[in-house]
């Protein structure tokens, strides 16, 4: 059984008001036993960045909450809006946030969990452990990878299943096999990212460790890392939860909520509910090589490699890209008036965190975010086009 060393979150700040900004030097993450340190930067600079990062957050009109680490160091923490527009309930800290596509890497850290575990190999051939699964030829690897050559189910959904009725991963198996969807390409000569894939994975995680997607997830990532206010989508959470963002699209000042989707049961490539404090932890934790090995995370940070050798910039459940020569490990994710973004720039020790619940430009919020605290903290303005 994997050993994990607790993660602590020391808090001298209140909770209870979101429509402010809460940047102090009062939250860190480490090792229970570890005092916490001082800011890596100093007070001026954190008072001079927490004036511009205000100022961007009320131009970029975020509904949601943005977070700014510098070696682990929140120097800025923005919450502001409402969780439900209409109502006017207000978003807290502890507000959760569906993650969208930011859930990827979570699908896949359980893949590669079980892996470090013997329970499975990634050069697996996915009928293995999935017998009715209907592609002979391909492995784990290729679904992380995004280079199965799957379809996209959504499409299938779209066009035969009943609008009515919600559809689970087992269905969309099903549906699959049903109307003999075909490959779009031959596995490992091409990418194309594939919820498709994902929502698999999620599945093989249920058959190989015999419990449901959100149990693992619960058991094996946020209860360790003490993520309090992270979940995966489960009927009993979603009707027992209070404090859950809702989901809505904006046009201009006006905004229309979000009704649920039959595709919303569908887990593995969406489906986590997260704060930009437990994201946090999460990043810390990979940092640390709390959840698997420092050896299994480079490869979940690889680019996968296509035909004629080609470098796809994309791992095991994250995006890869370089922004000034240094490289980013990064996900963002859009999802029915959600938007996230989990952004590392390993090299410099910063991580961006962005939630909204009105489709926020998250990507975009994150680059801009970055440029600016680049040119106070290195010098020199970097430009990252958010793709």
């Amino acid at each position: 059984m994997q050993k994990y060393r607790i993660i602590a979150l020391l808090l001298t700040f209140n909770l209870f008001s979101c429509n402010s900004n809460h940047n102090q030097a009062a939250f860190y993450l480490g090792d229970i036993e570890t005092l916490p340190p001082v800011p890596p930067v100093s007070q001026a600079v954190i008072q001079k960045l927490d004036s511009t990062f205000t100022k961007m957050v009320s131009q970029f009109q975020l509904n949601g909450d943005l977070l700014v680490a510098v070696k682990g160091y929140p120097i800025f923490r923005s919450c502001k809006g409402y969780a439900d527009i209409f109502t006017k309930q207000s978003l807290d800290f502890n507000t959760s946030f569906q993650i969208a596509s930011v859930s990827k890497n979570f699908t896949a850290m359980s893949v590669l969990m079980l892996k470090e575990r013997g329970k499975l190999e990634l050069d697996d051939f996915v009928k293995k452990h999935i017998p009715e699964f209907p592609y002979e030829n391909i492995t784990i690897k290729h679904l992380l990878q995004h280079t199965s050559g799957i379809p996209n189910y959504m499409y299938f959904v779209d066009q035969y299943w009943r609008p009515d009725s919600n559809i689970t991963n087992q269905q969309v198996l099903q549906l699959l096999i049903d109307k003999k969807a075909q490959q779009n390409f031959a596995p490992g000569q091409r990418h194309i990212y594939s919820n498709t894939g994902y929502a698999m994975l999620a599945l093989l995680v249920e058959r190989v460790s015999g419990i449901s997607f959100h149990e693992f997830l619960q058991k094996n990532i946020f209860d360790p890392l003490q993520m309090d206010h992270t979940f995966a989508w489960n009927r009993a959470e979603i009707d027992s939860n209070t404090n859950v963002a809702t989901g809505f699209h904006r046009y201009g000042w006006k905004y229309r909520k979000i009704a649920p989707d039959v595709l919303d049961q569908v887990v593995g490539d969406k489906s986590v509910y997260s704060t930009v404090d437990d994201l946090l932890k999460y990043d810390q934790a990979l940092y640390k090589g709390i959840l698997i090995s420092d050896s299994l995370l480079k490869d979940a940070f690889t680019m996968a490699v296509v035909r004629k050798n080609t470098q796809v910039k994309y791992g095991f459940g994250w995006r890869l890209k370089e922004v000034e020569g240094k490289r980013v490990i990064y996900h963002n994710g859009l999802w029915n008036g959600f938007t996230a973004s989990l952004t590392r720039y390993v090299e410099d020790s910063v991580t961006i965190i962005v939630t909204s619940n009105t489709n926020a430009p998250a990507g975009n919020i994150v680059s801009q975010v970055y440029g600016v605290l680049s040119l106070e903290l290195f010098g020199k303005e970097a430009i990252d086009s958010g793709n």
